[in-house]
């Protein structure tokens, strides 16, 4: 989601955050939150005639993690695994559907929970890939204040853009036949030298942003980088 943003012209200190890393080789996935999820954007298709029309239509591969016994990690799916897994890995494919004057839009897309391949006994040391369920996703998103921007406290009457979206909708995984509502919140990588130089950062707490101690900021980690890349961060709940 980062290139939609340099497609618009907006913010382009902040968004234009391309890093190389150092090397992680100790680096593991990131833990998701409590009963919640995280996902993380590896790539992402934009399309340039959409942006010339005023939309932000995109298709996103995410990597990511479920807590084990939420909606996307059921202890009915994972409790006879062996050995036993402390969460579910989640591949997806999302899109997305965005006006570029309201910042508002629709998303949708499937989710494959997987868990890791066991070869001579031992499991392998890439990413899992062993399927054990499959299930879609739709909803509503909001741009806006990245698009559109909020009021700046800092200067009345105007505004100011944030590095970040959020959603609301539903899901399912076949064989389970809820839907479950839940919200999530994108978090867009960016810099702000004033604050941390060119390290790559989110923006965790809003209404503190630039406030001393923690300044609403945290660095984007090691274990969240594709490739050198920051990645855009999509925390879950339910």
């Amino acid at each position: 989601m980062i290139t939609s943003i340099r497609g618009t012209g907006i913010l382009l200190l902040l968004f234009a955050a391309t890093f190389a890393a150092p090397g992680y080789a100790s680096a593991q996935p990131p833990v998701p939150p409590e009963s919640g999820a995280v996902l993380y954007e590896t790539t992402e298709n934009l399309s340039m005639r959409a942006l010339q029309g005023g939309r932000r239509r995109a298709i996103s591969e995410l990597l990511g993690t479920a807590a084990r016994g939420s909606a996307l990690c059921p202890e009915a799916l994972v409790k006879d695994l062996v050995p036993p897994v402390p969460y579910c890995v989640l591949n997806s494919t999302g899109s997305d559907n965005i006006s570029l004057t309201t910042g508002l839009g629709q998303f949708n897309g499937t989710v494959t929970v997987v868990v890791q391949e066991i070869l001579a006994g031992h499991p392998t040391p890439d990413s899992p890939e062993v399927v054990i369920a499959k299930g879609r996703f739709s909803g509503k998103m909001d741009f806006s204040p990245a698009i559109v921007g909020v009021p700046d406290p800092f200067h009345p009457g105007k505004l100011m853009q944030l590095p970040l979206g959020s959603v609301v909708g539903y899901l399912s995984l076949d064989g389970f036949a809820k839907k479950v509502p839940f919200t999530g919140v994108f978090r867009l990588p960016f810099v702000f030298p004033a604050l941390a130089g060119d390290t790559p950062l989110y923006l965790v707490d809003p209404p503190n942003f630039g406030v001393p101690p923690t300044f609403g900021i945290a660095p984007v980690a090691a274990n969240e980088m594709a490739i050198g890349f920051p990645t855009v961060k999509f925390e879950i709940s339910f």
